[in-house]
């Protein structure tokens, strides 16, 4: 094969190979496009709310029961400063929440029903964690207060002071 037509060959093959590895994403996104005009209706779905309430209360494991005031205290705060300002998260779109619902279908996976179930665990802990500073005499949080303020307000600190102990 002369030289000329081989470099022709070499690059028509190259263009095929790189729009070959294009298709894939490309399916892809049709697949989604398509999913996301399909299931308008079922984003935002909320089904089954009732089974993501925790079972009871949470029940401090020894080494959770082994913790001092600082150490609480600062585990409180890690989960406060998550679970904060619910209301004043922004919402997806519409059309956010159908791509989200066509491809957690797609994949077996439900990261809003995931997030809501971590919420729902996660408020049972708080209390106990509080309860816990309050049996050790430690200052202790207004969970209500700091749950509803602002992803962007400062860090939750202790707000209730430490009851004294009674002399024995």
């Amino acid at each position: 094969m002369p030289p000329c037509l081989s470099r022709a060959f070499h690059n028509d093959r190259l263009k095929l190979m790189s729009w070959m590895r294009h298709v894939p994403h490309r399916a892809l996104v049709l697949l989604l496009l398509a999913g996301s005009i399909a299931l308008p209706g079922c984003a935002g779905s909320t089904g089954g709310e009732a089974a993501l309430l925790p079972s009871g209360p949470y029940t401090l494991t020894p080494e959770e029961m082994a913790l001092d005031c600082r150490k609480l205290t600062g585990r409180l705060q890690v989960r406060l400063l998550a679970l904060r300002g619910e209301e004043y998260k922004v919402q997806p779109s519409s059309a956010a929440q159908s791509m989200r619902s066509a491809t957690s279908a797609a994949l077996g996976t439900d990261t809003a029903k995931n997030a809501a179930q971590r919420a729902a665990n996660d408020r049972p802990i708080l209390d106990a964690y509080n309860r816990r500073l309050v049996d050790l005499g430690c200052p202790s949080f207004d969970i209500e207060k700091e749950l509803k303020a602002r992803p962007s307000a400062p860090t939750p600190y202790p707000s209730i002071p430490a009851r004294p102990k009674r002399a024995s």
